[in-house]
């Protein structure tokens, strides 16, 4: 299934190609980026064979958007680990860091909700991040998502400690509620 492209304000959120393996590199590439996250990429060719994954899994379990600002890749965001069944995924994303405090995340983000609420039908939007990942917690937090619980040393970091993962949900309901609050 080939994603259409989504416009919000400012960005285009597009299925990621190889081509923008350079672009996808500056980010998770950068250990600052990774710190709460996956082990940064070291190649070009590490970032390529990183893509083809993520294509791989799209069809079935994924969906995953390039965020391009003034045609360059700025980040990535999906929606993955998709329960079908269950009507339930989960949000991830990674922005470059020059890019951080701007708003693209959340700007992406809404519009990713409201393909996951309405396209996918799902009716729980989960995400994990490292308790003391401040920024994304402040991102799941404007969001919508209510904080669920902790998992205690979760994953082990790039600084050699493991660390505590917040656990978020977004429901329907609740993500319904919020549009009609925030308005058109």
């Amino acid at each position: 299934m080939v994603l259409q492209p989504i416009h919000t304000e400012r960005l285009v959120l597009r299925e990621p190609t190889v081509a923008d393996a350079a672009d996808v590199l500056l980010f998770r590439g950068d250990a600052e980026v990774q710190r709460y996250n996956d082990e940064p990429l070291r190649t070009v060719e590490e970032s390529e064979a990183f893509i083809e994954h993520l294509l791989a899994e799209t069809a079935d379990l994924r969906r995953h958007w390039a965020l391009e600002l003034h045609s360059r890749v700025i980040g990535l965001m999906g929606l993955h680990s998709w329960q079908r069944w269950h009507r339930r995924a989960e949000l991830g994303y990674d922005i470059a860091r020059e890019h951080w405090g701007n708003g693209y995340a959340a700007e992406a983000a809404h519009s990713i909700l409201r393909y996951g609420f309405t396209t996918m039908r799902l009716h729980r939007i989960q995400a994990h991040t490292i308790a003391d990942n401040h920024r994304s917690v402040r991102l799941l937090t404007s969001l919508g998502f209510t904080r669920e619980g902790t998992m205690r040393d979760f994953s082990l970091e790039l600084d050699g400690h493991y660390h505590d993962s917040a656990v978020f949900g977004l429901l329907r309901p609740q993500w319904s509620a919020t549009l009609i609050q925030r308005g058109p």
